[in-house]
């Protein structure tokens, strides 16, 4: 890919100003036009140690807003960001609607440094590739737009400008790219990063190599890119084209297929409560010794509960809850999304709460959201709900790869049951809080939830990551279904790492 490009470009002599001026104006008109679209604009910029960088993105960072600019220069990742997958980082770091971020380096360069080891090979293992496109993928499915440059110098003009800046402790954050001796030399690093931006160079987020044997024309030429995707983007977006490369097409299935998950589900099951309080006392301590060994052994794990309204999660969660020391887990309620929530991608949110290497997160609610109540009461389009099975399975994945336990219950009860449930909370003072008129409004579209939650338990349960529907019309049997199954998931993890 690298080899095909030509380095001899030039700004001929005396022309530099009146090229350049005009396309400055018009990239920050156009950045302004995206902000009224209501979406960000994400530039990444990698490229060979020495190859300008730094003298790029001071050159554009005038020209945009700086009011809605972000510049990230990414090096070495602190205690926290360790603590969490390669990505999550980068999650942190995406830009609000309407906002600008520039990534001084990116997930190309954490990539490589943090995981990519051996000498010998040529190439990048496929997974750490998935990922970074399935990122992306999220990103641009969202309507945001992306660009991608990679700034290409030869390896002589290469050592040139190496022993420039050998003694500047800020340029291309030396130490941390230092950690891989060789990374980003152009003569010892060529087909590692050329394999790399093939894979990476996709329909949607293609790369853009800019020539940058010389400064001035690799800043014309980033700007000349920049103008023409943007004012592309932007005519797509008006003429109401759906971008149909950028949307993952969920194949439907038959209302027989979706009909039949929950019914399985056998209600009958019950524990008496002198039954229940034994078992429920063994679990108990089982979880919390099984929470000292996970927190030595840096496993962190997930638990999302979702379920019908009046199902019994909170009385889940506090059984839960009880058997952990709290220095180690917190419980993340979640609602609807504030203001500044909805500026971001759904999932950011969530990213945002994940556990470090060995603690707990416990999701009363969660990122399904978007596939149940969203898609139920028309918060977001058909389009974006179809699309998040397929998120939410990357997201999932990613999480599953990195060593994170994720446990997934669906509390499932019947109409009846709610609506005795129901009564009872209404009739009772110490439980009129847990009652809203909501849940009567959500009640009466139970057939409409009830094929949402059919699809989303077939569409996302994976092997890694599997749904588990609890018969909940008895609360201890939900309780005790509940706690054994995250014994058994935390004893698989650790039986793996033995």
């Amino acid at each position: 890919m690298l080899e095909a490009f030509d380095l001899s470009g030039r700004v001929p002599k005396g022309q530099y100003s009146s090229l350049i001026e005009p396309l400055e104006t018009r990239a920050g008109e156009l950045q302004r036009e995206v902000r009224n679209k209501g979406k960000s604009v994400i530039i990444v910029m990698e490229g060979w140690r020495g190859s300008g960088i730094t003298e790029m993105i001071n050159l554009l960072q005038p020209v945009l807003d700086p009011r809605g600019t972000r510049i990230h220069p990414i090096g070495e990742p602190n205690d926290i960001e360790r603590d969490h997958d390669l990505l999550w980082r980068f999650w942190a770091r995406l830009p609000a609607y309407k906002q600008t971020a520039i990534f001084d380096r990116s997930w190309y360069t954490a990539t490589i440094v943090e995981h990519y080891e051996s000498d010998q090979t040529d190439e990048i293992p496929a997974s750490y590739i998935e990922d970074i496109n399935n990122f992306e993928a999220q990103l641009i499915s969202d309507g945001n737009l992306l660009l991608k440059f990679f700034l290409h110098i030869s390896k002589e003009e290469q050592k040139k400008r190496l022993a420039r800046i050998k003694n500047d402790p800020f340029t291309m954050q030396a130490r941390y790219l230092r950690r891989k001796e060789g990374i980003y030399i152009v003569d010892q690093d060529f087909t590692l990063i050329d394999r790399m931006l093939m894979k990476t160079d996709m329909p949607a987020s293609p790369w853009t190599i800019i020539e940058a044997e010389q400064m001035k024309y690799a800043y014309y030429r980033i700007l000349q890119t920049f103008n023409s995707v943007v004012e592309c983007w932007l005519l797509e977006k008006d003429g109401g084209q759906i971008e149909t490369t950028h949307t993952f097409q969920i194949k439907s299935m038959s209302g027989h297929e979706e009909s039949t998950l929950l019914q399985r589900a056998d209600l009958t099951k019950s524990y008496t409560r002198n039954e229940y309080k034994p078992i429920l006392q063994n679990l108990k301590d089982t979880l919390h010794s099984l929470q000292m060994e996970t927190y030595k052994n840096l496993i962190p794990i997930i638990i999302v509960f979702e379920g019908w309204d009046a199902a019994g999660k909170g009385g889940c969660i506090i059984r839960l809850a009880e058997s952990f020391n709290p220095r180690g887990y917190v419980v993340e309620p979640i609602g609807p999304p504030n203001d500044w929530e909805n500026m971001h991608h759904y999932l950011w949110r969530f990213y945002t709460r994940f556990p470090r290497k060995g603690h707990i997160t416990i999701f009363d609610r969660s990122w399904y959201g978007r596939v149940l109540v969203e898609r139920v009461e028309g918060f977001c389009t058909e389009s974006e709900w179809q699309r998040a099975y397929h998120e939410i399975n990357v997201m999932e994945e990613e999480l599953t790869s990195n060593g994170t336990v994720l446990v997934k219950f669906w509390l499932h009860i019947d109409k009846d049951e709610q609506l005795r449930r129901f009564n009872d909370r209404e009739n009772t003072p110490e439980k009129n809080w847990k009652i809203t008129p909501d849940d009567w409004r959500n009640r009466e579209k139970w057939d409409l939830y009830e094929a949402a939650v059919n699809t989303m338990v077939r569409r996302t349960t994976t092997i890694d990551a599997p749904w588990t529907v609890v018969p909940a019309n008895n609360k201890y049997y939900a309780r005790i279904t509940v706690l054994e199954t995250v014994v058994s998931a935390m004893k698989k993890k650790l039986k793996e790492l033995s």
